[in-house]
């Protein structure tokens, strides 16, 4: 089934903004063609690469609307908050916010959007570098926590006036935590390079599968936490099977994966290059009652094989895995491989080259994206 004959088959969005909107480029296809569609570019990316048709089902999310936990928006230059016009990083669609936000973020839009317009602080331009708000960050647990993060510039209005028009925002009951994030540079990402608490810890807690996780303002944590228990079942499922002892998890993040399988296995190890989440790993392994050990540091260059696992589980990034990673996993050839992909194009170049000494022997898709073309893959490999 090609993209296009999905298309034709279309229907109403729920978005009010779909024809201008850079978010949800599938909003207007039935659900079911959807999930069609996906199981489709999966298998026909295998099959660019040479590969058979592994993927037979794909499991559809617990909700389709109202799913993400997470939501940037944009402030810009005119003080219009919502999320960015498609093809145009300078313009921002004023009043919008999203479907697939949890309810509780649209209710905070709304508030945050209200806030910028009257409080009284200057609105970052973009090209000319100038002005003090630039981005809302709004975060929901399925624990009923939330988390704004206001990002700004720096300081150069009357910065206890700005602090004490922020802490407005803190007064919100709906608000769990408030922190003050300050960006250094000219750079316009949804980041700062200061944070400042202004209401509660300063994170919040999300719960999948018994597990509980911290989540600070920059951590990676799965965008559906719904869908993320799904996925949580499938990896314990198919990494239990495979057996074995020890297992190393490769790009760990904050121990997602990690924790719940160190209940599964005699030893646990976690490997990921961000400083800031093998930290947060430590903290949720603790908070779990989890014994398990994270190292900071590239999976390309740590030395996991001196560890003897039997088992490796690899999440990479939507970039896919380092070649040299890659080849460490060949050259080490560990008993068992658990693959969790993103980016089933990636996923289809790694599998290519992973065949050398592995076998596929279970794939499955589980769509944590409805409305978008993304959706995550999880694989179960054999040395052959």
């Amino acid at each position: 089934m090609s993209t296009s004959s999905v298309v034709k088959e279309s229907s109403q969005s729920p978005c009010p903004n779909k024809e201008v909107c850079g978010s949800c480029k599938w909003s207007h296809i039935p659900y079911e063609k959807q999930l069609a569609q996906k199981l489709s570019d999966i298998n026909g990316s295998l099959k660019l690469k040479g590969l058979p048709s592994y993927c037979s089902e794909i499991t559809p999310a617990p909700r389709q609307e109202h799913y993400r936990n997470r939501m940037d928006f944009t402030i810009n230059y005119q003080g219009k908050v919502g999320l960015r016009e498609k093809g145009k990083w300078w313009s921002v669609i004023d009043n919008h916010c999203c479907f697939i936000s949890d309810e509780r973020i649209e209710s905070l839009f709304h508030h945050v959007r209200e806030w910028t317009a009257s409080a009284g602080l200057s609105f970052f331009d973009r090209k000319a570098h100038t002005g003090f708000l630039r981005y809302a960050v709004i975060r929901a647990s399925l624990t009923g926590e939330t988390l704004l993060t206001l990002i700004t510039s720096a300081p150069t209005e009357d910065e206890s006036l700005a602090e004490e028009k922020m802490m407005e925002l803190g007064a919100l009951d709906e608000l769990t935590s408030v922190v003050w994030s300050i960006n250094h540079t000219v750079s316009d990402v949804s980041v700062g390079d200061e944070d400042r608490v202004l209401k509660g810890d300063g994170y919040i807690t999300d719960e999948v599968g018994g597990f509980r996780y911290r989540i600070s303002p920059y951590d990676f944590f799965q965008s559906n936490s719904e869908g993320a228990g799904i996925l949580l079942d499938r990896v314990v499922d198919y990494a239990t099977r495979a057996g074995g002892k020890r297992l190393v998890d490769l790009y760990c993040g904050a121990g997602f994966f990690t924790i719940p399988l160190a209940k599964k296995f005699e030893s646990v190890f976690g490997v990921e290059l961000v400083e800031e989440a093998i930290s947060m790993a430590r903290i949720n392994a603790a908070e779990n009652g989890i014994e398990a050990q994270f190292f900071a540091e590239k999976s390309e260059d740590h030395g996991w094989e001196s560890l003897q696992p039997d088992t490796i589980l690899v999440d990479p990034p939507r970039s896919g895995m380092h070649d040299r990673a890659l080849q460490k996993l060949l050259a080490y050839e560990p008993k068992n491989l658990i693959h969790v992909s993103c980016n089933y194009k990636q996923l289809a170049r790694e599998l290519s080259i992973l065949q050398e000494k592995y076998a596929v022997e279970e794939m499955t898709a589980i769509d944590m994206f409805p409305h978008t073309p993304h959706v995550e893959v999880v694989t179960r490999l054999v040395r052959s």
